[in-house]
């Protein structure tokens, strides 16, 4: 069995084996995957606009982008489905896409009463292809019965780092539908897939010392992969920069975790690593809270709700956008954080702290450039989210040591 997927074993009083209620591996897959069910239902039920219709008739034609962008965003369901799933029940691909056809199922039924929404069952299709991709990917890459090589890749798919390049694929998701009536705004969700492509290439440079004869291409192939999952949905957007950003993204993702590259001189190396990355989270950070900075204002203008005009009923998509966004932020902020090997409760104040003083500045920003103004209930929310964000990060690294507690009980009883 993988060792990243095991289940941990305990001996009761009577030495008798027991296992744990709930994996750490399955905890945190199953806090990420009801954060991700959660952000696709948001996503695909958008503007939430529910009327009977006259009569109940789904799209039976097929469309090729919408398809694509279905089978995207389920495929990291189908991936944290299979890593929930640590005992024998449920852990075969076909049961996991099953469930994400009856999830995909409930949601376009319930498009039929969205006018803004095409219904279709090339989508519940879609979801289930992508779904499966995602479980067979999974089981594939933590499958270390096929070597040492095989069980370090299976680490390096929980390190805190990843989980924040798996945070950045639903933000992906919601910068993209929100710039489709304003089509240069994919210039925000292309800073992200940059940003993600520098951690991807950080995580490539660090390990290279224990993948010496990893292929030249096998960076590139994993930035590829991940920026279309995360870019994909932007085709409905506009094709010519979605493609561009994919292209960027890998060419940058490569020559950051070129072989050539120097190393990192500490052990520890998220941090340099976020400093590398965070140039591309302030220039989104900045333009999503001033796009499109058309007209300055005199004064500022700041709400203590949020605005309810017939202009601020749009705001509904960025809204959501706002809240990945910060939970990212929190994600960011606490590995910022991760050299005190505090706990949450011991270091939640000061990240909150940290986050506050982003979120502030940002809402300033808008108050004197964004359409809509500032909003001190935005502010509230948001913080709500850093929260979660530094949470999922704890819960992440909690893991991660379980994780290498593991392999390294694994390999010692190899070596003897």
């Amino acid at each position: 069995m993988a060792t990243t997927l095991a289940q941990e074993l305990h001996l009761d009083a009577h030495g008798r084996v027991r296992g744990m209620p709930l994996d750490s591996g399955a905890r945190l897959s199953r806090a990420l995957l009801s954060y991700l069910a959660l952000l696709i239902s948001a996503l695909l039920l958008m503007p939430f606009e529910f009327v009977v219709p006259e009569t109940l008739v789904p799209d039976l034609g097929f469309h090729a982008v919408p398809f694509l962008a279905t089978l995207a965003m389920f495929a990291p369901y189908g991936f944290l489905t299979r890593r929930a799933r640590t005992g024998r029940v449920g852990q075969h691909t076909l049961s996991i896409a099953l469930t994400a056809g009856i999830f995909s199922l409930a949601l376009e039924t319930v498009q039929l009463f969205e006018p803004a929404c095409d219904a279709s069952p090339w989508h519940v299709l879609a979801a289930m292809i992508g779904a499966s991709c995602g479980a067979v990917l999974c089981a594939r890459l933590h499958d270390d019965q096929r070597g040492s090589a095989n069980a370090l890749h299976a680490m390096l798919l929980e390190l805190p780092l990843m989980g924040l390049a798996y945070l950045l694929l639903p933000l992906l998701w919601a910068s993209g539908a929100t710039a489709k009536d304003d089509p240069r705004r994919l210039l925000l969700a292309v800073c992200l897939a940059m940003m993600g492509a520098s951690i991807l290439g950080s995580i490539a440079r660090a390990v290279r010392g224990y993948t010496p004869d990893r292929p030249w291409w096998s960076v590139p192939l994993v930035a590829a992969i991940w920026s279309s999952v995360g870019l994909l949905p932007s085709l409905l957007v506009d094709w010519r920069l979605t493609l561009g950003g994919m292209l960027c993204a890998v060419a940058h993702a490569s020559w950051r975790g070129r072989m050539s590259a120097y190393g990192f001189v500490e052990r520890r190396y998220e941090v340099p690593a976020l400093r590398a990355a965070s140039p591309f989270l302030l220039l989104y950070a900045v333009g999503a809270a001033v796009w499109p900075a058309n007209s300055f204002r005199t004064y500022p203008l700041v709400h203590l709700w949020m605005p309810s005009s017939e202009a601020g009923l749009a705001l509904a998509l960025p809204l959501l956008e706002m809240g990945i966004a910060a939970t990212v932020l929190g994600y960011v902020i606490a590995e910022f954080n991760s050299r005190s090997e505090s706990s949450f409760r011991q270091i939640g104040p000061r990240i909150m702290v940290q986050g506050l003083l982003v979120l502030v500045t940002t809402e300033a920003a808008r108050s004197m450039f964004g359409y809509e103004g500032a909003s001190l209930l935005r502010i509230v929310l948001s913080l709500g989210a850093v929260a979660y964000g530094a949470q999922l990060y704890h819960l992440q690294r909690a893991h991660i040591q379980v994780v290498a507690r593991r392999y390294n009980s694994v390999r010692a009883v190899a070596e003897r």
